[in-house]
């Protein structure tokens, strides 16, 4: 079982690739920044509340299994998410190593139906 499910199901997924900087500012107000490193893209996949928890509690528990020390592979689906593209022709789909470093409480309501606490939040390996 794998992380996968997530990013099929999701309700937003959210990718910040922003490089990650240090940066001073001196006295006379100079400021002066480096970049710090390769850029890892960063993952926020909120899944919606109410499916069945009967269908997801299988896949909950294999995904709390991997928790949040598991290195897995992720695809992002051109058909699912044709906007993460804009204007430019996939090749492919995207493909990415992930950590999970957010996995949010869930919740059983209304019976039979699962809410969520709030995103989960992963990195990309380098």
């Amino acid at each position: 079982m794998s992380f996968q499910w997530i990013i099929d199901n999701a309700e937003t997924l959210s990718i910040d690739n922003k490089k990650v900087v240090a940066q001073t500012q001196a006295r006379d107000g100079t400021v002066r920044a480096v970049s710090r490193g390769t850029v890892l893209k960063k993952f926020e996949v909120k899944l919606p509340d109410g499916p069945r928890w009967s269908d997801y509690k299988d896949l909950i528990a294999a995904a709390e299994a991997l928790d949040r020390d598991t290195n897995d592979t992720i695809t992002i689906k051109y058909s699912k998410f044709p906007w993460f593209y804009g204007n430019v022709q996939p090749a492919s789909d995207d493909e990415y190593t992930i950590i999970c470093v957010d996995f949010p409480q869930w919740t059983i309501f209304a019976r039979d139906q699962v809410a969520w606490s709030g995103p989960f939040r992963f990195v990309e390996v380098a």
